[in-house]
């Protein structure tokens, strides 16, 4: 399945790759060592994580092939074009930045690359220390993901769409979000915030390592309601967050 692949292989990380793909070789692992790093330290890892395996697949044909032969992860083919990576458990699937141009709707930036290395690395660190990781919500994950990421301060996908929502009081309900693929990665980090700064990081390591049945409002002991009002509080108050946004929209 992969013989065709060539190996940068550096302790624990392997990367695979494509003649055409080497330069991104080193890159790929050298950020994927430091994001490994950041989130044993965020989610006070007490073992070393386990090796990690990503692949740079050089079109969205491929893509397809690996995620669903070798993650076993169904995928509609050809997949949408807004996908470009894929975790299952340590095995990481991703377009390689030499094809966004055709393959995808990115361009390629270092910076964004290395942000969403950390975000799918995220996801393998949830899958990792949950109970039941598939119980877990999409905003839940998605929105861990944006946050350690820092996606959410630098990217427009997150917040110039909330902020026109709650310009607008058109603020999504959790249960909303959670039914809505693109309402979880666009509101789903700021939940996730709210809860990090009602409670501290302890709660988000709490709610990763002992949710085992998807309620993860439980876990903070409030009602849905009485969240959604002290959420929707935050949002409208959260001065990081309008700070952020101004700057985004300052700079188109």
């Amino acid at each position: 399945m992969l013989k065709n692949y060539l190996w940068f292989n550096d302790e624990k990380i392997k990367v695979g790759f494509t003649e055409k793909d080497r330069k991104f070789s080193k890159e790929t692992s050298v950020a994927l060592k430091k994001a490994i790093k950041l989130l044993s330290e965020y989610f006070l890892l007490k073992k070393i994580f386990p090796p990690v395996r990503a692949v740079l697949v050089p079109n969205r044909k491929e893509y397809d092939r690996l995620v669903k032969k070798l993650l076993k992860v169904d995928i509609e083919q050809p997949s949408d074009p807004s996908r470009i990576a894929q975790p299952q458990s340590t095995n990481l699937v991703l377009l390689a930045p030499s094809a966004y141009s055709t393959d995808s709707i990115y361009k390629y930036s270092d910076k964004e690359y290395k942000r969403l290395l950390v975000h799918e690395t995220t996801h393998m660190f949830e899958e990792y220390l949950s109970p039941n990781i598939e119980t877990s919500p999409r905003w839940w994950g998605e929105g861990l993901a944006v946050c350690i990421s820092e996606q959410w301060k630098y990217e427009d996908e997150f917040i110039p769409p909330v902020m026109e929502k709650i310009k607008n009081k058109n603020i999504p309900t959790i249960k909303e979000i959670q039914k809505n693929v693109k309402l979880a990665y666009q509101w789903g980090w700021t939940i996730v915030k709210y809860i990090e700064h009602l409670y501290g990081q302890k709660m988000i390591l709490d709610i990763v390592t002992n949710c085992d049945d998807g309620n993860v409002i439980g876990i903070t002991g409030k009602t849905i309601k009485d969240f959604e009002k002290g959420w929707g509080k935050y949002l409208q108050n959260e001065k990081g967050f309008w700070d952020a946004g101004q700057h985004r929209l300052s700079i188109h």
